[in-house]
């Protein structure tokens, strides 16, 4: 019972972290909002902003199979990684990094069997920006 109060804890932190960032940007803070993002992936999942921007996408796979995130966790994770580059920009960063928040919610939809709008959502401006090298 103390694992999953300190979970549901751990996951209440980082919603508030995120609408931190979400409020940062639509203040017009976006690189400080970025920022917060890169330094909550890191403290909370211990991901570097060089692993997310250098890393390949099967090593980032690798390393999620071997931690037992719970589903609401990974989702968060997504959320994060989505904010480190939206708006975004065509750079091999942007892309490497959208290509390991897909393969976050395939793991959700695939393992979890979790979909939500907001993913489905985000999947979709990834998918448009990968292939068509722009987003609306």
């Amino acid at each position: 019972m103390i694992r999953k109060d300190f979970i549901e804890a751990e996951i209440q932190k980082l919603a508030q972290v995120l609408a931190k960032i979400l409020g940062l940007k639509n203040d017009g803070n976006v690189d400080e909002g970025i920022e917060v993002a890169f330094e909550t992936l890191n403290e909370s999942f211990g991901l570097s902003r060089e692993d997310l921007e250098q890393a390949s996408v099967e090593d980032f796979q690798n390393q999620l199979a071997s931690k037992s995130y719970t589903p609401e966790k990974l989702n968060l994770m997504a959320q994060l990684m989505f904010e480190t580059v939206y708006p975004f920009q065509e750079v091999d960063e942007t892309f490497l990094i959208l290509h390991k928040t897909a393969a976050v919610i395939n793991l959700l939809e695939t393992v979890h069997h979790q979909q939500s709008f907001e993913n489905l959502a985000r999947r979709e401006q990834i998918t448009t920006f990968l292939n068509n090298r722009q987003y609306e």
